[in-house]
């Protein structure tokens, strides 16, 4: 790890810090939950870009900590990177989850009616942008004869971006 990285591992809770350009890019890791602190976070300074890939669970109390959180940042620029369905669905059910951040990727989920496979697709900020653009179905590459379709209706999964 360079100089100018960092990262915290609690038990729960972990993430570890990469610059990339004048953005802090904070990989997130395990469980938000009432008991994490961002406060090695905080003191880092922003602009933040926060990647959720790793991010394993936030339960109701973690919304709570991470809106918090948020409002405690102010007005530093944040953005959302490859965030997985637990995030979209935070997104979706509580809009100060997202605050003003800009979402520039969201994993999608899609399943295979004929052998129940699960994929995750990442869905980058240009097709966000239109997302009758996204597929509702793909071809599923396990079983090679089923159609894998998007888990949900489009319109509510990306409900986040109205």
């Amino acid at each position: 790890m360079g100089a100018a990285e960092k990262s915290i591992h609690l038990d729960k809770f972990h993430f570890e810090m990469k610059p990339r350009g004048d953005k802090k890019v904070i990989h997130l890791a395990g469980v938000i939950d009432e008991d994490t602190s961002f406060e090695d976070i905080k003191k880092l300074g922003g602009p933040f870009v926060f990647n959720f890939k790793n991010l394993e669970n936030v339960n109701s109390l973690g919304i709570r900590t991470w809106v918090n959180f948020l409002k405690e940042l102010g007005k530093v620029q944040i953005v959302y990177e490859e965030c997985p369905p637990l995030v979209v669905r935070q997104m979706n059910m509580v809009p100060s989850f997202k605050g003003g951040a800009q979402v520039l990727s969201v994993f999608v989920p899609y399943v295979c009616d004929a052998c129940d496979t699960e994929k995750l697709v990442l869905i980058s900020e240009e097709k966000l942008k239109d997302t009758s653009a996204i597929p509702e179905t793909l071809k599923c590459e396990t079983c090679k004869k089923g159609e894998m379709e998007l888990d949900g209706h489009p319109d509510q999964y990306f409900a986040f971006l109205r």
